[in-house]
């Protein structure tokens, strides 16, 4: 099984809003949960796919599937990474690849 070679300690962030005790909106990040996981950095710089727009990542991240969207960010050892591109590989539901891009 290829979770064996996932490191835990992984933390999933997401920005979310909620409601304060006068009726107004606080938006704060917190963590939705501790995973376990492999990262890979992608050799080369940033590079833009086919329609000149988009920019694929810095990073891949392998984990089982989990929820996570695009802009949530994970961060483990004071590095923070912006989720660009999460899919669930061939849609098997056992292997979730997520690209990412450093936040510096």
């Amino acid at each position: 099984m290829i979770g064996k070679y996932f490191e835990p300690g992984w933390e999933v962030w997401r920005y979310v809003s909620s409601q304060d005790d006068y009726g107004g909106t606080t938006e704060t990040w917190t963590i939705q949960e501790t995973i376990a996981g492999r990262m890979r950095p992608l050799s080369g710089e940033k590079k833009l796919a086919a329609d000149k727009n988009t920019a694929f990542g810095t990073h891949r991240f392998y984990c089982i599937p989990t929820d996570i969207k695009p802009g949530d960010e994970i961060r483990k050892d004071n590095v923070n990474y912006r989720v660009k591109h999460p899919a669930d590989m061939m849609t098997f539901g056992r292997l979730m690849q997520v690209d990412l891009e450093v936040i510096e």
